[in-house]
């Protein structure tokens, strides 16, 4: 394989990592891969997204040590871990690089004390037994410490592992995806406390993710791989194509996705000033710890703005932005409109619509509650594991089908085995508001399956929980009246339950049987490509081998 030369920045005097590296296919493989990158990773946490197979783990096993380039150099500020040239290879033991696998492999048989205090043997028990006493207390385990792994739950595991990497105290941390099966709250209270630790140290970070609503919430920067080569770095939002990033907006149930910079504070209000990029318009947010003059990125729901056709004349501490109608969609009473304000509003009206009512170029004022503008993205992460729950009555229909056929289509676009999809992050499940529990998918249900070919669930019906609404992603209802039971249920997951076909229930056959349920499967199977597309939009399937 002939490589061409490479450049590098020269060293710095700082903390900063330092990676230009070529490296290609293994012998005796048949892949074409070749990961040939150059880029520069500053103290703070740096996003690799992509798609799998990108070459987002060969990286950091070349940064670590566990495998060599044919061709390059890797600094970690003026210290040389590799160079192909002066034939330097750093042993990883030697290298002070902190690495933390999606698996944690964390050494059983060993308490969560001697785990944390596996790389410190070599100091004397005193110095060891404070760096590790001391790390136990900054990630909240040090009441664990005599247990073993399999004594502790998900997070705590993940906790360790964090701890045993940073007890070394590293130059570089390497973060494989290591929080993707925790629920968002344990995850984002564990990204609190590895934000904590590195305030003071400033250590650069590498965090691997096929999440892009993490990268938006949790990185400073973000670095795309594409077939093993830069395709985009910088701010998460600049990296991700901002078709894909109204894609995951919209989905999450905000029609309106804005940029925005915070201009003004009213603590008097309790909101904050916020004037949207590219425009004269300034709108009010619930106050929040943001700092005055900071990016950041609002979503409005398009059903959330209030529309008059004559300025109004008391409005309190509403928004108010005027605008032309541009376009008009009827629906029965139901109206969806394109607004011009500058930037484009979208809004649905429902009530008492007739044809007549509103026009093209006519102008109108919209009207937006603080409380309706939501901050898409903070520097906490609130990301969300991709975990898509469907919603019928008693889960053992409707639900269940959507879920097999979601499935289905998850594991064809990501080139996966029906087998191995419940072990993704990205995955379907399903659950009732009246169910009782245990009870199998019905035999209708089954067959219809089996006449689109689509792999049955091992079903057992369950409820919608506290627990798994906090876990999902997005919840959809089969329909309207069962989204507004979920909502009046499970208050705090609102903004994520929708209708999987909204403006169309899908109800059980009114003729029971199998040719019935198979038309329901048929109308469900024609429902998911597209729903697909957009679920699996910031997680993109893999190239073909």
């Amino acid at each position: 394989m002939s490589l061409a030369p490479i450049p590098l920045p020269e060293p710095v005097a700082d903390r900063s990592l330092h990676v230009a590296v070529q490296k290609g296919h293994s012998a005796g493989s048949h892949s074409q891969f070749q990961l040939n990158v150059t880029f520069r990773a500053d103290p703070g946490i740096t996003m690799l997204i992509g798609r799998s197979g990108a070459g987002k783990t060969t990286l950091l096993r070349c940064i670590a040590g566990l495998s060599n380039p044919e061709k390059g150099r890797i600094l970690s500020g003026e210290r040389t871990l590799f160079d192909s040239e002066k034939k330097i290879a750093i042993e990883p033991g030697k290298r002070r690089v902190g690495f933390v696998f999606q698996d944690l492999a964390l050494f059983p048989h060993l308490t969560v004390q001697e785990n944390v205090s596996y790389g410190l043997r070599k100091l004397n028990p005193q110095e060891r037994n404070r760096k590790v006493e001391a790390i136990l207390e900054s990630f909240q385990i040090a009441n664990l410490r005599g247990r073993l792994p399999r004594d502790t739950s998900g997070g705590e595991q993940q906790r360790v592992a964090l701890a045993r990497s940073l007890v070394t105290e590293p130059s570089i941390l390497l973060l494989d995806e290591p929080l993707s099966s925790l629920d968002p709250h344990t995850k984002a209270e564990i990204i609190d406390d590895l934000r904590t630790w590195n305030e003071t140290r400033r250590t650069p970070i590498l965090y691997v993710t096929h999440n892009h609503e993490e990268a938006f919430a949790l990185g400073e920067r973000a670095i795309l791989l594409e077939q093993g080569q830069i395709a985009a770095e910088g701010a998460p939002m600049e990296v991700v194509a901002p078709s894909r990033r109204h894609s995951i907006a919209q989905i999450a149930g905000f029609e309106n996705l804005f940029d925005a910079v915070v201009t003004g504070i009213r603590e008097s209000q309790a909101t904050m000033v916020c004037r949207l990029t590219g425009s004269f318009i300034d709108i009010q947010i619930p106050l929040t710890r943001l700092a005055q003059a900071s990016s950041h990125h609002i979503g409005i729901r398009a059903d959330e703005i209030l529309l008059a056709t004559h300025p109004p004349s008391i409005l309190n501490r509403y928004n108010l932005v005027r605008g032309t109608i541009k376009q008009i969609n009827y629906s029965g009473q139901r109206a969806e409109l394109r607004i011009d304000a500058g930037l484009e509003f979208r809004v649905n009206l429902s009530e008492g619509l007739s044809n007549s009512m509103l026009r093209n170029g006519d102008d109108v004022w919209m009207i937006i509650w603080p409380q309706a503008c939501h901050l898409i993205r903070s520097k906490r992460l609130r990301a969300c594991q991709r975990l898509f729950v469907f919603i019928c009555s008693r889960n053992t229909s409707r639900s269940p089908i959507a879920e097999a056929i979601c499935n289905a289509e998850i594991a064809r676009r990501l080139k996966l085995s029906h087998k191995s999809i419940n072990k993704e992050e990205v995955r379907a499940v399903s659950a009732g508001l009246a169910a009782n529990p245990g009870d199998s998918i019905t035999i209708e249900a089954q067959e219809a399956l089996h006449h689109l070919k689509v792999p049955v669930p091992a079903h057992r019906s369950q409820n919608l929980t506290v627990e798994l609404a906090a876990r999902a992603e997005l919840i959809f209802c089969m329909t309207e009246s069962q989204r507004q039971t979920a909502v009046k249920m499970f208050p705090e997951a609102a903004p994520k339950i929708l209708c999987l076909r909204p403006g169309q229930d899908i109800e059980d056959p009114h003729n029971p049987g199998k040719e019935g349920f198979v038309r329901l499967a048929q109308q469900l199977q024609n429902i998911m490509p597209r729903l697909v597309d957009d679920l699996l939009s910031p997680v993109e399937a893999p190239e073909s081998a």
